[in-house]
């Protein structure tokens, strides 16, 4: 019975060493936490951008200027040309939005008149034209 103890203590074993298993283990375990904890953190920074750039910045200036410039032209009358194709220029006259609006309203209560025509008959010739 001894001797079949040693006999088989001597044969090498397929079991895998526990060391390596571990070490292979840990580090798969630290590479796999850090990917999802830098995946998660790219994610969030670039979602942060994306709501700075769309939600939170302000207009650009030279928009809020252009718009207020725009605005302003509503409200004031004023005098300018415009080029026709021909080359010559027409001068238009710009009017505020509200004097406009009481040219429509006014027009709308007063429609023009219509006007019937009737045509008038030709006299018949009696056949007595002399030629």
């Amino acid at each position: 019975m001894s001797q079949d103890s040693q006999t088989i203590s001597a044969v090498p074993t397929d079991d895998p060493e526990s060391g390596s298993t571990w070490v292979v283990t840990f580090s798969a375990i630290i590479i796999l936490s850090a990917l999802v904890i830098a995946t998660c953190v790219f994610y969030f920074k670039f979602e942060d951008k994306e709501i700075d750039v769309k939600v939170i910045a302000p207009p650009n200036i030279w928009k809020t200027q252009l718009m207020n410039e725009q605005l302003a032209q509503l409200d004031v009358y004023q005098k300018y040309s415009v080029t026709a194709p021909d080359g010559s220029a027409e001068p238009r006259i710009r009017i505020p939005v509200t004097k406009a609006m009481e040219f429509v309203i006014a027009d709308a209560k007063n429609p023009p008149k219509i006007v019937v025509v009737t045509p008038v008959l030709a006299p018949a010739s009696t056949g007595t034209d002399k030629k």
